[in-house]
């Protein structure tokens, strides 16, 4: 009789040591699936603030294409860009978006008459009601960009504020290239 509770209490160890494994094993689970998780975490915020950027369209100025209350997606490692490009930039610690109208080392110019001549070549425009303003530049020479400068419009032809205002846009302050939009008017 002595023997069965000697078995009993070795039972009743073996039980314990198992469920205290068990245990150990859990938090050790535990512990990795939160160390994965900051880390995951970590490279998804090291990739979204270096690789990818976001802003909110604010205004009208890229009528009809983007809209006041649009979320723009934009690709931060774009090397040079290219005529019609959308992009988000920056000027006066002010953020924009804009579409590439001339790269670097061209000559633009916007006619008395609104008409937008990159290289001594008028750029079409199928709407000839709308044409550009004049810029707040008076000047009738053509601007000539340098191997580092855009000349970036606003799709809203009867807007100012862009390079008619601002001049070339250098292309450290250009954000990235807008790659998505989400809709997100009266959400």
């Amino acid at each position: 009789m002595n023997e069965h509770i000697y078995l009993d209490e070795r039972d009743s160890t073996a039980e314990a040591i198992r469920i205290r494994q068990q245990k150990i094993q859990l938090k050790k689970m535990r512990t990795d699936d939160l160390r994965k998780a900051i880390i995951l975490v970590i490279f998804v915020t090291f990739f979204f603030c270096k690789v990818f950027g976001y802003s909110v369209m604010h205004g009208n100025s890229m009528n009809p294409a983007l809209k006041n209350g649009d979320l723009l997606f934009y690709y931060r490692l774009q090397s040079g860009y290219e005529n019609g490009d959308v992009v988000i930039y920056e000027v006066n610690h002010i953020t924009y978006v804009g579409r590439i109208a001339a790269l670097p080392q061209e000559s633009v110019e916007i006619t008395a008459k609104g008409q937008l001549i990159v290289n001594g070549y008028t750029q079409a425009d199928f709407n000839k009601q709308k044409v550009y303003r004049q810029g707040t530049e008076e000047s009738s020479d053509p601007l000539e960009l340098s191997r580092d400068e855009y000349f970036i419009l606003a799709d809203d032809k009867t807007t100012i504020e862009d390079s008619r205002t601002y001049g070339a846009v250098s292309e450290k302050n250009i954000k990235g290239i807008v790659i998505t939009i989400f809709r997100r008017r009266k959400i």
